[in-house]
């Protein structure tokens, strides 16, 4: 029976109906992935890749069975592959010629250097996956002279918003006050002698929330923050 099997494979890759993978042992058919993290002419060069069987670097890919083979060259670095189901690395001190068998589902994956996560890093897609909604931007500003204000990013003022993520771009411009944001689950502030911009990441709920100066209460406003809709 095996020897059938194997005669029905050949058979099969020799008309082109099983192209590029190979079959595993139950049949599913596996796909070949390439990993690396240095080089083989630089072994620990501060470079990190996960490449198809063309040689183009891998941004999406389809669910299911894949052999990656892993060039460890460095012994600086190492190679982990991490997401849904999968958690697979290399060691950083030494160096490695591996193959992993993985199988991806829908989500996101990643991979990256232990020792250096934010200098050597990638990601990549798989399936159908749902893209987190968009943040929300406001501009919140103190100053110049006795103003605050709290606006979208299109310039209207703030009278409500729907509860979720926000980027606000904090301008403060003056070293008289300051701007403290407050509402349900948020306090952030500026400090009086501050001045500059920064950007702040807030999740609002529904409630109430303000915004005003520390040092001059008169400068203040309010807005609202209603549920979202189901």
């Amino acid at each position: 029976m095996g020897h059938v099997r194997l005669l029905l494979v050949a058979s099969l890759a020799a008309f082109g109906l099983i192209v590029p993978g190979s079959v595993g042992a139950r049949g599913a058919v596996t796909q070949p992935l390439i990993a690396a993290v240095g080089s083989a002419t630089s072994p620990d060069a501060y470079q990190i890749s996960l490449k198809d069987s063309t040689g183009a670097a891998v941004t999406h890919v389809d669910t299911g069975q894949y052999t990656i083979t892993v060039h460890d060259y460095a012994t600086l670095h190492n190679f982990h592959l991490s997401g849904p189901g999968v958690d697979q690395a290399t060691g950083v001190e030494t160096t490695a010629n591996t193959t992993w068998n993985v199988s991806f589902t829908d989500g996101t994956y990643r991979f990256k250097c232990d020792a250096h996560p934010t200098l050597m890093r990638g990601s990549f897609t798989s399936g159908t996956v749902t893209a987190p909604p968009a943040v929300k931007k406001l501009v919140a500003q103190v100053g110049p002279k006795a103003t605050i204000s709290l606006k979208t990013a299109a310039g209207a003022r703030v009278k409500q918003l729907t509860a979720g993520a926000y980027s606000i771009k904090v301008k403060d411009l003056t070293k008289s006050d300051n701007f403290h944001l407050t509402a349900a689950g948020v306090n952030k502030k500026t400090g009086v002698k501050f001045r500059g911009t920064l950007t702040w990441k807030v999740n609002f709920a529904a409630g109430k929330g303000t915004y005003r100066s520390d040092a001059h209460k008169r400068l203040r406003g309010s807005f609202r923050v209603v549920a979202a809709s189901s």
